[in-house]
């Protein structure tokens, strides 16, 4: 009779929970629709339709997207169907102007609206205030590497050096990246009374590397005389000095015709180079390398 009744019971707890298994699959649960925030970093000047990143959700169904707000305004577009967000305009994403894209997605079935935040790079560029001055040449093979010149003049006239045609202990150069081996070569035979020496004691930006610039390095700031007078004016700078060809008109570069020869003047409104006599007095434009 015990077993009779055992087995009664098990049959019984096996109907009720087979019962309220079935009854909570018909039920059926509602999922909760969530769309996640999404933050990425990309470099500046993107092109117009460059993939920025997708907003993600934990649906298995098409939902429908849209962006309800953004900052600035019309820097994204996104597609309605996958929630991917694309460069709509790229003037935008200039970090000189906007260091950062914002913007709220939302989607018809989501609970939530997704925050999205794209973090701008900042990339070298001609003109860039940066580096404790202003960006004038980009090295070709690395954009992380190239050359600043100061806001200001360091002097409006000033001699290279107290000898007509001085002899230092080494040839100078013409090229791009050799004004600052050229300064030290200046400075640790001459002394640093003259031009290289003003260049060399300029600290601008808290940096204490800069120099005199090659002929080379001054021709490409003639190239670039529009960006950097612009960027100049906005930074409490000046403009360059781009006269017809004088003597006084002219830059002092720190490389000279020959060891013991002339020595190269620069004038910045034909980028054209003219070899003087180090007691004349010209300017001064101090610059320095970043990397």
């Amino acid at each position: 009779m015990k077993n009779v009744f055992k087995f009664t019971k098990t049959l019984v707890l096996a109907t009720l929970l087979f019962s309220f298994s079935c009854s909570s699959d018909d039920d059926g649960g509602t999922v909760v629709i969530n769309l996640q925030n999404l933050e990425v970093s990309i470099d500046e000047n993107p092109n117009n339709g460059d993939i920025v990143g997708t907003v993600q959700s934990n649906s298995n169904s098409s939902l429908n997207f849209s962006i309800t707000s953004q900052t600035p305004a019309g820097a994204l577009a996104i597609n309605a169907n996958t929630g991917e967000l694309t460069v709509a305009d790229a003037s935008l994403f200039d970090y000189e102007a906007n260091t950062m894209i914002t913007a709220i997605v939302a989607a018809d079935e989501a609970s939530n609206q997704a925050t999205v935040t794209i973090n701008l790079t900042n990339i070298n560029e001609i003109g860039d205030y940066n580096h404790g001055g202003i960006v004038f040449w980009i090295d070709p093979t690395d954009n992380s590497k190239g050359l600043v010149c100061a806001v200001t003049d360091q002097s409006s006239g000033i001699r290279w050096h107290d000898t007509v045609q001085p002899t230092i202990t080494e040839t100078t150069s013409t090229s791009i990246q050799a004004g600052s081996t050229n300064t030290d070569l200046i400075i640790a035979s001459l002394g640093s009374n003259f031009a290289a020496g003003v260049a060399r004691s300029y600290n601008g930006g808290g940096f204490n590397d800069w120099f005199l610039p090659s002929v080379d390095e001054l021709k490409e700031m003639s190239y670039n005389r529009a960006e950097i007078d612009a960027t100049a004016a906005n930074n409490s700078g000046t403009a360059l000095i781009a006269e017809p060809a004088t003597v006084s008109n002219g830059y002092w570069s720190s490389s000279q015709q020959s060891n013991g020869g002339s020595v190269y003047l620069v004038n910045l409104l034909q980028a054209g180079e003219n070899g003087a006599y180090a007691t004349n007095f010209a300017s001064v434009r101090a610059v320095r390398a970043f990397n």
